[in-house]
């Protein structure tokens, strides 16, 4: 399928557990996001937070504009990009247990944040690129802009920036990528140690990424990347800060009615300005699994061909902390999705695609059970033009 644009507005690897609503303590999620307890709160005295420094989009509008500058006389007959529009479907767009679900039914005021539990999104993307061939090497550097913005719950908004360069050999290629999260938006929680009231649960996130594909034999393609994420939470909760490492290898076959992908990657997100016992760290392993069928003629005399696929992710997360919330706990998430895409001659692609996920948890404490497992529905569908 064509690549997509609906990275989530709260990603299910994203985000950290912290302090909850209402005199509970909130734990990290299997993307970072804080979650409920109903343990009293510790007693300790958080030093005082330091000045964060702000990030802007600066660097990468210059860069933006430095690319586009150079677009000009021969260089604008090689430009290439893409625009897409898009726009998402989630029943579960704050990812709420069941248990949350209730309390927002009941108007709880732990939870007067969420305007509605499901929301549509609404999506563009637009990536530019200049492909360069010099003797048997092709270099494409490229700039990618997104854009997210949910309908009800107007605080989950993304605006997102990376830049790409990309090296391609007959059997190979290689490219590295660097992006900038400026503003992700989970949900809210009480600022216990802080301000004591509800306040936004978001942060930035810098990543680094380097990918590589190397095809040794026909029909067969390895591939291997690695990815560096920091986190940087917003005033309210510096002490979930931290880093992530991830690392992974894949194979992809081409079979004569089908390819297959199947990969596996290891990461591990380390909780940088934890405080006392209230470890967030943690170690994953993610298996992945994708069948994409080959692109098929919708009807007999059309030019319109249609291309479908099904995958399935599973991740096993594991806590590193010792205490009653992350001591022996474990979160198990399950991402199935299918979809196909509409390919026309005239350069349009429409996409369409249903995704399922479901979180389950392992823990001694009962309130862990009760507030981390969720699930969630999604529907989507962009349409895409390249030129």
């Amino acid at each position: 399928m064509s690549e997509k644009i609906f990275e989530n507005i709260a990603t299910p690897t994203d985000t950290q557990d912290f302090r909850d609503l209402s005199s509970t303590v909130v734990a990290q999620s299997p993307s970072g996001e804080l979650e409920a307890t109903n343990r009293p709160l510790p007693r300790y005295s958080t030093p005082l937070r330091t000045a964060r420094r702000i990030r802007s989009f600066r660097p990468i509008i210059m860069i933006f504009m430095m690319f586009l500058s150079l677009a000009s006389g021969s260089l604008f007959a090689q430009l290439t990009g893409s625009v897409t529009l898009g726009t998402r479907y989630s029943d579960n767009v704050f990812q709420l247990s069941e248990n949350d679900l209730s309390r927002f039914d009941d108007e709880h005021s732990s939870l007067d944040f969420v305007k509605t539990s499901d929301d549509m999104i609404l999506d563009t993307r637009i990536e530019l690129a200049y492909p360069m061939h010099y003797r048997w090497w092709k270099i494409t550097p490229s700039v990618i802009g997104n854009i997210s913005q949910a309908v009800s719950n107007t605080e989950k908004y993304r605006r997102d920036a990376s830049v790409k360069l990309r090296v391609d050999r007959y059997y190979w290629n290689l490219s590295a990528q660097y992006s900038y999260n400026p503003h992700i938006y989970y949900r809210n929680f009480n600022d216990a140690d802080g301000s004591g009231n509800s306040e936004e649960y978001c942060y930035s996130r810098n990543g680094y990424r380097a990918d590589i594909a190397v095809k040794p034999i026909k029909n067969t393609t390895l591939k291997g990347n690695f990815r560096i994420e920091d986190y940087f939470y917003n005033q309210y909760f510096t002490e979930a800060d931290g880093q992530a490492l991830t690392g992974g290898l894949g194979v992809n076959y081409r079979f004569p009615v089908f390819s297959l992908d199947c990969g596996y990657s290891y990461r591990s997100f380390t909780n940088d300005n934890k405080v006392d016992t209230d470890d967030a760290s943690y170690e994953s392993n993610i298996y992945q699994g994708k069948i994409t069928l080959p692109k098929m003629q919708l009807s007999d005399k059309g030019t319109t061909k249609w291309q479908p696929s099904l995958g399935i992710n599973y991740e096993q997360r594991y806590y590193q902390g010792n205490d009653s919330w992350y001591g022996g706990r474990a979160d198990f998430t399950y991402t199935m999705n299918a979809g196909f895409d509409l390919i026309f001659p005239s350069r349009w692609e429409i996409g369409l695609d249903y995704s399922h996920i479901f979180r389950n948890v392992e823990s001694d404490n009962s309130s862990v059970l009760q507030s981390k497992e969720y699930g969630e529905n999604r529907l989507g569908a962009n349409l895409n033009y390249k030129f």
